[in-house]
């Protein structure tokens, strides 16, 4: 009798060590289950690890580029004229400077436009050779006896366009039209060029002509 008692009460305890055994594999695998969603939720936020085992975070910076500003003298790319010039160094104020503008690949040169302007300029658009406007060129001659400005229209049958022009030397200061000033030297510490602005059949372009002074 007591033997049969003493087996009833070892299958109830190992009945009850099966239950309580279940019960705490069932929480560690819930736990494991709750971390697992948690790193899961973090994996967005976070790289994968590189091969030194590193983990890092991931970040994305905005890089802005700056386009440097053009300078110096310009030339407009495939204009059908090409330009000689007689003299561009060791140029004093009154010297004169012959230019010749000559059409290419069966086109016409119908004028020039030439003006003395700051060597740094890149000038590639027509409003930027307009003294007051751009303060690139200058508005007058530095002194009697030179040029700021020459034009010179062509006639039939429109070839080669001989233009000439007497550089001075010196420093102007001038107002814009928007109200600020500008300054333009030209000497031997400061060079300048020659801007010819080009009309030819359906349109004109620009070359500038590098200038040193003596």
């Amino acid at each position: 009798m007591r033997n049969r008692r003493r087996s009833t009460i070892g299958a109830v305890v190992a009945v009850v060590v099966v239950v309580v055994a279940l019960a705490i594999i069932s929480t560690r695998s819930a736990s494991t289950s709750q971390a697992a969603s948690r790193d899961a939720g973090k994996a967005t936020e976070v790289t994968p690890a590189d091969s030194s085992g590193a983990t890092t975070t991931s970040s994305v910076a905005s890089v802005s580029t700056a386009t440097p500003e053009p300078s110096g003298p310009y030339t407009t790319p495939l204009m059908p004229m090409s330009v000689s010039v007689s003299k561009t160094s060791g140029l004093h104020s009154g010297d004169v400077m012959s230019v010749t503008a000559t059409p290419s690949n069966g086109s016409q040169a119908f004028g020039v436009e030439a003006r003395l302007c700051r060597g740094d300029a890149s000038i590639e658009f027509d409003g930027q050779m307009l003294p007051t406007r751009a303060g690139l060129c200058i508005p007058k001659p530095f002194s009697d006896g030179t040029d700021s400005f020459i034009e010179v229209l062509n006639k039939p049958p429109y070839g080669p366009i001989a233009v000439t022009f007497r550089v001075g030397t010196g420093s102007q200061t001038f107002g814009l039209q928007d109200g600020t000033q500008s300054t333009i030297t030209c000497d031997a510490t400061h060079p300048c060029q020659l801007v010819l602005k080009m009309q030819y059949p359906n349109g004109f372009g620009f070359q500038g002509v590098p200038l040193a002074f003596g």
